[in-house]
């Protein structure tokens, strides 16, 4: 039986598996919006439990859209956001983008890419930098009196309006309901603290706690609206939500569990995961995200082959991982060290635990052996592993798949 995995940008491989050894395909949905200024336009204007946008905005206001890192299609919906902002009385030298220094690390376009000429000199751009006090103010202290910093103009903005990507509830590096604004914008020190690996014994009671914190934030923030965006395939969007921050999320996160759950019967000897999208998607937390979906449906002793054009250099925990031969005592590092990376590494590394993970991308193939894992040099040799195994299971667009055994 041939099936066709599609990753990166126009890229695929061909694997040739009899039909009593693939278990299943999970790709997710296949369709996506095909005008998402449109359906922005249409969200802003009907908002969930929300007045339209243009009432929440008066002349003069200075606007910030907080754009999360890896957000499908974001310059689209920058451009649909401003074009909405400006129809309705805002003046573009009035309206700003802040991103994440992970978007700039990813190789991320200017979200302002597809501004009208005269607007995009007009719209600022600024990367947060969490390391740098001065791009920093004080909200003020939690309930428990930790200091809580965040983004200096994300604090003197009239108008702030989070841009995120729904995904499932447990997936890698995402927060939920105000994650996008906090850890997200927040210093350097509360980013590394929500960014170190959590034990498997401490993580769910270390996860309330957490969201406990992000929610008390929010609420002394005071942000009443977001955008999010439900992907779809290769990277697009599939649908657009706006309006009152906890019915997006409420509608938004159902909506994901939805259409990305797939049902596999049994565990595979081998599970063949793709990352697709360009550069915004091809990052070490999107590989680690389709580690993590396909480790679940990984028999013991099994392979998993990742399908990326991922080219970036790992951080400073994903390399630690080639300084140590023991991949317990590398964990233990990992969570002592606290890089921004860790929970990457930690994911990886018990990956690697649980047998072979190999790796097609564009990065040299002695640093991906030095990691530990097994470099493929072209699609063919995953056909040929594929056909070694005596059951397979393909997840497409895994870096936003949810597999569950049946």
């Amino acid at each position: 039986m041939s099936c066709v995995v599609e990753y990166g940008v126009e890229a695929h491989v061909d694997l040739d598996v009899p039909a009593d050894k693939l278990l299943a395909l999970c790709a997710g949905p296949q369709v996506a919006l095909d005008d998402v200024s449109a359906a922005v336009g249409t969200a802003l204007g009907a908002p969930l439990n929300y007045p339209a946008l243009a009432r929440a905005t008066v002349p003069g206001d200075h606007i910030l859209l907080a754009l999360e890192a890896g957000v499908p299609q974001a310059s689209a919906l920058v451009a649909a956001m401003v074009g909405y902002l400006v129809e309705h009385g805002a003046t573009a030298d009035h309206i700003g983008v802040l991103t994440t220094p992970e978007s700039v690390a990813a190789g991320e376009e200017d979200p302002r890419e597809m501004l009208p000429e005269k607007w995009r000199g007009e719209v600022s751009l600024e990367v947060h930098a969490p390391e740098i006090s001065a791009s920093l103010s004080l909200l003020g202290s939690s309930h428990e009196g930790k200091p809580i910093y965040l983004n200096r103009t994300l604090l003197d903005a009239d108008l702030v309006v989070p841009i995120g990507c729904l995904r499932g509830g447990a997936t890698i590096g995402y927060y939920g309901r105000y994650g996008g604004l906090f850890p997200a914008f927040a210093d350097a020190k509360t980013r590394q603290r929500f960014g170190k690996p959590a034990g498997p014994k401490t993580g769910r009671q270390r996860a309330v706690k957490e969201r406990e914190e992000i929610d008390e934030v929010g609420w002394l923030l005071g942000t009443q609206f977001t955008v999010q965006v439900l992907p779809g395939p290769s990277a697009r969007v599939l649908r657009v939500l706006a309006g009152e921050l906890p019915e997006v999320y409420r509608q938004g996160e159902a909506e994901y569990v939805a259409v990305w759950t797939c049902s596999v019967p049994r565990r595979a000897s081998l599970v063949v995961a793709s990352v697709s999208g360009g550069a915004s998607q091809q990052t070490w937390e999107n590989l680690a995200r389709a580690l993590s979906a396909a480790s679940r449906v990984t028999a013991d002793g099994g392979a998993i082959a990742l399908c990326t054009q991922l080219s970036a250099e790992p951080g400073g925990a994903v390399n630690g991982l080639s300084q140590s031969d023991d991949l317990s005592l590398a964990l233990k590092r990992i969570a002592r060290d606290g890089q921004p990376d860790a929970a990457i590494a930690v994911q990886l590394a018990r990956s690697m635990e649980q047998g072979k993970v190999y790796l097609l991308s564009r990065l040299d193939e002695s640093l991906v052996e030095d990691l530990g894992l097994a470099p493929v040099g072209d699609a063919g040799e995953l056909g040929r592993l594929a056909r070694s195994h005596d059951s397979c299971i393909v997840l497409a667009n895994a870096q936003y798949v949810l597999p569950v055994l049946s």
